[in-house]
């Protein structure tokens, strides 16, 4: 049987799903605060050769930050790959499994209401999960992207 991924890792990553787009808009809005930061309209340079142009400026930003906001994009596109592969795992699950993840992990409710909402009985739903995470675990294992992944600090 191939690798599986540790179930505490997997619980791990469905637990930072539901985060990733909080750490996005972070990165994002780190890249617009120092991308204005170096925008300066009277001092850019016009770079469009126009004589009236559009007022396509050049950025006036050092290299050491031009290399902070690519880090920053990175980060942004990594984050963004990673939920995506996650999504893609979980979407590939059994319904009533799917369901259930969903409704634990990434919409956060508590089991009671997981088993109101699927009809289940709180045990019932801790047991589908558990399969569920084991399917999971072998597919994470096996999914590039989402077995590399290391929290960003």
């Amino acid at each position: 049987m191939a690798q599986a991924m540790e179930k505490g890792r997997v619980i791990e990553l469905l637990e930072y799903y539901k985060d990733i787009d909080g750490e996005v808009n972070i990165y994002r809005k780190i890249i617009s605060d120092l991308t204005d930061q170096y925008y300066n309209p009277i001092g850019a340079i016009q770079c469009d050769g126009l004589p009236k142009g559009k007022n396509n400026m050049a950025l006036n930003i050092p290299d050491y930050v031009s290399g902070e906001i690519r880090e920053y994009e990175a980060k942004v596109q990594q984050l963004q790959d990673l939920k995506a592969q996650i999504l893609q795992e979980v979407s590939r699950l059994k319904l009533k499994e799917k369901r259930i993840i969903f409704d634990f992990y990434m919409h956060n409710l508590k089991w009671e209401q997981v088993a109101v909402r699927n009809s289940y009985s709180e045990r019932q739903c801790k047991n589908i999960r558990d399969t569920a995470l084991e399917t999971l675990s072998q597919r994470f294992e096996k999914n590039q992207i989402i077995s590399q992944f290391k929290r960003i600090a």
